[in-house]
């Protein structure tokens, strides 16, 4: 039986943010919270501003921040003890794929004690969630898309990523407030938009693909497509639209994908255009473009 898996809640506009952590006190009556993230963004002042709403409404908070681009296991396992210390009800992870990661991976270590991560990455089906603690992900880049996905992308003890895919690491909310990303560089707007891009095509031409994930993945494609440029320039309407365009695509990530790879190559290689012609037709003719090579000179015209 084919199911659809999203997160409880899922808020995706500019200002949702405020809304989703007032729910952490009035609507869940959480005490305790651990803010998940990296040390650039700690630095910012957004883990901060977070916070801070967060214990005005009474809610305790510890930081982690001590993981990498992408988190190892050994940062993982250093955040152990202020898990067992804290004992949080609810972890936030604020971010990108990287601290979202890292969010996923310590629910999943403090709710299954006795699981180790290369444990959880061969044997998902065990992973167990939601019994000590909730989960939210308000993301702060659109790379990923990982506030949507059950995907946890992390770096196991030989230096290789291991992606853990468990439905069971969608949180109970997901937040995509565009706010977080005014800082972006026009850099990090096209990286972020190209992988969403890249990975959106993909997944779209992949053979889980059904009606529903098809949906999703023509918008995020179409959105890149018709706003990566102005967003590069600065237009925080075209900036929301990648946002949610991240989101899209993330929702349909694991409904659609075994495992993902954020490092994989543009997809318009030759080789792959021709395995999966008939699919990309389809995208092309959705998109309203004459065929599959306007779809990647369209694609191409954003590098």
């Amino acid at each position: 039986m084919n199911m659809l898996n999203l997160p409880k809640k899922v808020y995706f506009k500019t200002g949702s943010a405020n809304v989703a952590l007032r729910e952490l006190s009035e609507v869940y009556h959480m005490k305790r919270a651990l803010l998940v993230s990296n040390p650039r963004l700690f630095r910012s002042g957004v883990v901060s501003s977070i916070g801070r709403q967060l214990r005005k409404q009474g809610i305790r908070t510890a930081e982690f921040f001590s993981i990498g681009a992408v988190p190892s296991f050994a940062d993982l396992r250093s955040g152990l003890p202020k898990l067992s210390e804290f004992e949080p009800d609810v972890i936030v992870g604020i971010g990108g794929g990287g601290a979202m990661s890292a969010a996923k991976a310590l629910w999943l270590l403090y709710e299954n004690p006795e699981m180790d991560l290369a444990a959880a990455a061969e044997s998902p089906a065990r992973i167990r969630t939601g019994v000590k603690a909730k989960q939210i992900l308000v993301a702060t880049s659109f790379g990923s898309g990982a506030q949507n996905s059950p995907f946890c992308v992390l770096k196991n003890d030989s230096g290789y990523i291991c992606v853990i895919n468990s439905f069971a690491l969608l949180p109970e909310l997901s937040v995509t407030d565009a706010r977080f990303t005014e800082s972006l560089s026009p850099a990090q707007i096209k990286a972020c938009g190209l992988s969403t891009l890249s990975q959106s095509i993909r997944a779209f031409a992949g053979d889980g693909c059904c009606e529903y994930t098809q949906g999703l993945l023509r918008e995020a494609v179409r959105a890149v497509l018709k706003n990566l440029k102005a967003a590069e320039s600065g237009c925080p309407v075209a900036l929301e639209k990648l946002h949610n365009a991240a989101a899209l695509a993330g929702a349909a990530y694991g409904n659609t994908m075994d495992t993902i790879d954020f490092t994989a190559p543009f997809y318009s290689f030759a080789t792959e255009k021709a395995m999966h012609q008939e699919r990309i037709e389809m995208l092309a003719h959705d998109l309203n473009l004459s065929g599959t090579q306007k779809l990647w000179e369209a694609c191409e015209a954003l590098f």
